[in-house]
């Protein structure tokens, strides 16, 4: 069984995850807003030592790279390549449609469309579709107004999580063809651990995993060089 390190700082908190297999060996998070940078190396020292192991015994190392927080996923790439020096393990980079997507796929069997939908803030969201075959359409930063008419024309079994729900769920809670799922909002390690797992054990599907440490921002950054 494959030992993975996982966190995630691309939300506005940060959380850490070491498993064997799918079981969960050390988990810890930090929910305090905007502390990423100054715990995820504390964090993930104190996951190890809970896990009785080091940076060698690790096979995988697995971190978000966005959407999210600009300063967020910069701090958890970073965070990674510097283990990466010191320690010669595999690494991967998940977005949080990712993660949202393998949540939803384990609490609904049956649908035609996945709508991961991230709040964006600024009454925007970040949004990714996934079909019933697991084919990911672009992912895109859309207004509220938007999502809301294209949710709305949408047919069969549709589902709808993550984040972005929350500030739109008023207006599409009863369209008829719509499943949401206003529960699980969060990105946390434990999941990743667990989705790179299933991903690294299946030949159908670790072929989808991504090894490159760049980040996935969608939204252009707010500062501008004059």
């Amino acid at each position: 069984m494959k030992k993975i390190l996982a966190f995630d700082t691309s939300n506005n908190s940060c959380s850490v995850a070491i498993s064997e297999g799918q079981n969960i060996i050390a988990y810890l998070e930090e929910l305090r807003p905007s502390m990423q940078a100054e715990r995820i190396i504390p964090m993930i020292e104190e996951a190890l030592t809970i896990a009785k192991l080091g940076y060698q015994d690790l096979d995988c190392l697995a971190v978000t790279k966005g959407p999210g927080s600009f300063t967020g996923i910069r701090t958890g790439l970073a965070a990674a390549k510097g283990i990466l020096i010191a320690a010669n393990i595999k690494a991967v980079t998940i977005t949080n449609f990712d993660i949202m997507h393998y949540r939803a796929k384990v609490q609904i069997a049956s649908y035609d469309k996945i709508y991961v939908l991230l709040n964006a803030f600024k009454n925007q969201l970040y949004i990714q579709v996934f079909d019933d075959n697991d084919n990911a359409y672009k992912p895109k930063l859309v207004d509220f107004e938007e999502i809301i008419v294209l949710l709305a024309a949408e047919k069969g079994q549709i589902i709808c999580t993550g984040s972005g729900l929350e500030p739109i769920y008023q207006k599409i809670k009863t369209c008829s063809d719509l499943i949401l799922l206003p529960r699980f909002t969060r990105v946390k390690a434990i999941h990743i651990c667990r989705y790179v797992d299933d991903m690294l054990n299946n030949d159908s599907k670790n072929n989808r995993l991504s090894y490159s440490i760049e980040p996935l921002y969608i939204r252009a950054p707010d500062a501008k060089i004059n």
